[in-house]
């Protein structure tokens, strides 16, 4: 008797905490069109979108064994927003499974590329790698058009400095170094390489915090001009204690003051984020006239505002020829796509890859466009 009191307090306990699970994933669907400026909050359920679905898939197996007729509350919050997951998981049984390096430009392609380069420090600094030797290996293996790097360092004026050996060593003949901070010797912000000739540059200017920015260049290719984002929107600044924060409370250590001070964090980045989509937005719908590519570090993840707002009416590399879960961010948890490239609905996107290279906590990522055909 005493036992089935016992299992009876524990299904009851865990079929309400099943409809509170199921009930947070519903409420997640919602971030990726709530302004956090209007209700921060909401971005949080966004964040945890993930994490959500997977408890949810778990109970689902649970009352498959326990209670069928409790199956139904995280199954349909789960179909609910079926759509949704292939933001974050791209199936593609057709695409071939080629190595990254090994798909070759055709035709009237282009390649584009974006790396958060952590300011060319290994992730790990007991790592010897020689950061700026591998990922010029990279960019010859890869041989991009065009690059977006955010987090972009140089030092010196030397010819053996980063800026001018990926210059001379990927064969770009132009570039535009948005320059954040510089001395005598050191300089970091964010840069575009490029093949073809830069006729204009610039920063959009509303919202810029630090190397948090977004700049561009349009780019002259054969008879077209091509605009190209590069954007780095503002980050949730964590710091080391921040990050060990969130190992703690996958183990269920909490520290009753850090809550606080990280969602504060969190909140404000969210409010930026969200300041920073729509200046871009508008500032993209004020050259509509030419082809764009919008790439680089988010620092959101595919369920947010900022993200949906700015990829609305654009083609997303990764939902058209991503393949897997898209995952570009692994040095906190992961499971975080936060890294994108974007284009203008008149250019096709024909390859997507993530490049499984651990340099930065970011990984390169790369796509090939060319214009699309035009229907009468």
């Amino acid at each position: 008797m005493r036992y089935r009191k016992q299992r009876g307090f524990t299904q009851k306990t865990l079929l309400i905490a099943n409809i509170i699970v199921a009930a947070s994933l519903l409420i997640s669907y919602s971030a990726s069109f709530i302004d956090p400026n209007i209700f921060w909050p909401i971005a949080f359920f966004g964040l945890a979108f993930l994490p959500l679905l997977l408890l949810n898939l778990l109970f689902i197996i649970y009352w498959v064994f326990i209670s069928p007729k409790y199956i139904l509350i995280s199954l349909l919050a789960v179909l609910t927003g079926w759509s949704l997951l292939t933001k974050h998981y791209k199936l593609d049984i057709a695409k071939p499974t080629g190595n990254e390096f090994e798909i070759p430009k055709k035709g009237s392609n282009f390649r584009v590329m974006s790396f958060n380069a952590h300011l060319l420090k290994p992730i790990n600094e007991q790592d010897s790698i020689d950061f700026l030797d591998e990922l010029i290996t990279i960019i010859k293996d890869i041989e991009p058009d065009i690059i977006s790097f955010q987090e972009f360092y140089t030092k010196g004026d030397s010819q053996a400095n980063a800026l001018n050996s990926i210059k001379a060593k990927g064969e770009f003949s132009d570039y535009f170094f948005d320059v954040v901070s510089k001395n005598n010797s050191d300089a970091y912000g964010q840069i575009i390489f490029s093949k073809h000739p830069i006729i204009h540059s610039g920063t959009v200017a509303e919202h810029n915090y630090g190397i948090n920015r977004i700049s561009y260049a349009d780019i002259v290719r054969a008879t077209d001009t091509i605009r190209i984002y590069n954007v780095h929107l503002r980050s949730f600044a964590l710091q080391n204690e921040d990050k060990e924060f969130f190992q703690r409370l996958a183990q269920s250590e909490l520290n009753e003051k850090k809550p606080k001070n990280l969602s504060k964090k969190l909140k404000v980045a969210f409010n930026h984020r969200g300041q920073q989509a729509r200046a871009l937005k508008n500032h993209i719908e004020e050259t509509d006239s030419i082809s764009t590519v919008v790439m680089g570090d988010f620092n959101d993840t595919p369920m947010s505002y900022a993200v949906n707002l700015i990829s609305n009416g654009m083609n997303n590399a990764f939902q058209k020829k991503g393949r897997g879960w898209g995952v570009t961010h692994f040095d906190l948890l992961p499971i975080f796509q936060i890294d994108y490239i974007l284009s203008s609905i008149d250019l096709e996107v024909v390859n997507y890859q993530i490049i499984k290279k651990k340099l930065s906590d970011h990984y390169p990522l790369w796509a090939d466009l060319k214009p699309a055909k035009k229907t009468n």
